[in-house]
Parts: C-alpha cells; sequence; structure tokens
C-alpha cells in the first residue's frame, strides 16, 4: 500500500505539472520552466552525493561488505546493458523510427556528463570530509523530486510531446523485461567472484536498484549480512546510474541501456536525469519501466529467500 501511495503522489506531481501549463498557456513561461528544471536537476544531483556519504555506517558497511556489492552492482550493470542491447537487436526492424531515441556523439554533449558527474562527486566528498552540511535531511530529496516531476509534466505540454506512439508500443513491456533478465543475467556470475549461491545472488540484486526495500526485507527474511550487502549494492546501481545515464545516453545509438541501468529508480531519483539526457519522449518509457521493476522488487525478493 505504502508503494502504491508513493506512486500516485509522483503521477500527481507529473499531471499537476501538465495541467498548469495546459492552463497558462503552451508558449508561456518555456524559458523560466527549462531553466528552472536545470537547476533543480543539478542539485539534486548534488545532493545526492550528500545523501549517499550520510548513509549511517556507511563507512563501516563498505569496508566489511563493499568488494561483495560492488562485484554484484558491476556484474548488473553489463547485464542489464548486454540485454538492452539485445533488445535493440531485436526490434531493429519492429520499432518505428518515431520510437527510436538516437543521440549524435559530439564534444560539447560530453560535457554534460562530466558536469552531472563532477557534481554528485562534489556532494559525496563535501559531506564526507566536511560538517558543512550536517543539516542536510534525505526528505529534502522526496520535495525536489515532486518539483521536478511538476517541471517535467509543464516542458511536455510545452513542447508538445506526442506520448501516443510510445505508449502503444511493445518497449513497454519488453524493457523492464529486458533489465530483468539482464539483472539476473549479470546475478548468475555473482558466485564465481563471492561466496554466494546463485539463490542468495538473486535474492541480492532483486531490489532493482530499490536500496531501502531489499537491504530491510532480505533482513527481515533471517539473512542480516546478505540485506546488508544488497542495501549496498542496490545504493551503489542507483549512485553509479547518475554517472552511466548521461554516458550511455550520448554513446549509445538507442537509449534502452541508459534506462535499464536505472531499474527501478527510473520512474523517480534518475527520471529527471534520464529527461534530461533524452528529451521529454522517454518521460512514460521510463516511468512504465520503473513502475514494474518496483512492483516487481517485493514479489522476487521472497521467492529467493525461501
Amino acid at each position: 500500500m505504502q508503494t502504491l501511495w508513493y506512486l500516485l503522489r509522483l503521477f500527481s506531481s507529473l499531471a499537476f505539472g501538465s495541467l498548469v501549463a495546459s492552463l497558462i498557456g503552451k508558449q508561456k513561461f518555456n524559458k523560466i520552466t527549462s531553466i528552472s528544471l536545470d537547476v533543480i536537476l543539478y542539485s539534486l544531483l548534488f545532493f545526492m552525493g550528500i545523501n549517499t556519504a550520510q548513509i549511517p555506517n556507511i563507512g563501516s558497511q563498505i569496508a566489511a561488505m563493499g568488494y561483495d556489492a560492488l562485484i554484484a552492482t558491476l556484474l548488473v550493470v553489463i547485464g542489464t546493458i548486454i540485454s538492452s542491447f539485445l533488445l535493440r537487436l531485436f526490434l531493429r526492424n519492429k520499432v518505428s523510427r518515431t520510437e527510436r531515441i538516437r543521440q549524435e556523439i559530439t564534444l560539447a554533449r560530453l560535457k554534460t556528463p562530466l558536469i552531472m558527474i563532477t557534481l554528485v562527486v562534489l556532494g559525496l566528498l563535501g559531506a564526507a570530509m566536511t560538517p558543512l552540511f550536517n543539516w542536510f535531511n534525505s526528505s529534502l530529496i522526496t520535495y525536489i523530486l515532486y518539483a521536478l516531476l511538476f517541471l517535467v509534466g509543464m516542458q511536455m505540454v510545452q513542447h508538445e510531446v506526442n506520448l501516443i506512439p510510445l505508449l502503444k508500443s511493445p518497449l513497454m513491456l519488453l524493457l523492464p523485461l529486458s533489465s530483468l533478465v539482464g539483472t539476473y543475467l549479470g546475478a548468475l556470475f555473482i558466485p564465481l567472484f563471492c561466496h554466494y549461491s546463485i539463490k542468495q545472488a538473486f535474492a541480492l540484486v532483486s531490489g532493482f536498484g530499490w536500496y531501502s526495500l531489499s537491504g530491510v526485507m532480505i533482513s527481515s527474511l533471517g539473512d542480516p549480512h546478505l540485506g546488508a550487502v544488497s542495501f549496498l549494492s542496490n545504493l551503489l546501481r542507483e549512485t553509479l546510474s547518475f554517472i552511466l545515464i548521461p554516458l550511455l545516453a550520448t554513446l549509445s545509438p538507442i537509449s534502452f541501456s541508459a534506462i535499464s541501468v536505472a531499474g527501478a529508480t527510473s520512474m523517480d531519483v534518475t527520471l529527471p536525469l534520464l529527461k534530461k539526457s533524452l528529451g521529454e519522449r522517454v518521460v512514460p518509457l521510463a516511468i512504465a519501466h520503473g513502475v514494474i521493476m518496483t512492483l516487481l522488487a517485493p514479489l522476487f525478493i521472497p521467492l529467493w529467500m525461501r
């Protein structure tokens, strides 16, 4: 029930922004909306770095279990990139040109990912090395997300984005399926590097980036060690997404991999970054992908913990 309420608040913010833009006129406040989106997005990236640094006992947890979490995260990311690439090949002749989101590789486009990565790192280092951000509360990120989604909704109306072709696309289901397969494809190799069984490895990665759920749920099901590693791994997946999304969007001819690596976070935390990197048309696909991955997480974690 709590998950559904969270989804409702996110969708309400997006819908309210669209409604406001429709009422005041599509041609009004375009520049203000665009500037506000950039400012809030860059603020979110900086605060995400701070939030990562301020997670309780993150230093000791990383020292004790960071290797397992890092290996699991890297394997999952590689798996999702491979599966999204295969999906692209499968749909090469089946997805219309309007459903393909292409990016040209230019030096100018590479500046944006570097700026975004730098902001996350600065936030992480600033919170870890100074007391300047002791005032920060992680709940602030939630309110920033609501504001971002409100502005995204406004901009979608202002730019007259046609979402109907994408809403009818097979990608709405195939991309989450691809992300699911890629996540478990990576997890298959975790026992080669860490002392976990296949079922434990699958449980470890089944948060799909939703670290606050995965750690608590696995611990409550009787394995606090695995729960701590799962927490760290899914946290790292979310953090790496902020670095990989703009890079994959720049270097990949089609955006599947940029959305796939984000996992469950593509509907909220990384949605503004996906929109910034890939454009407004990616918003419904990213939301649908994140919603499905979010709903699958509490179903799959107990399945592998039996």
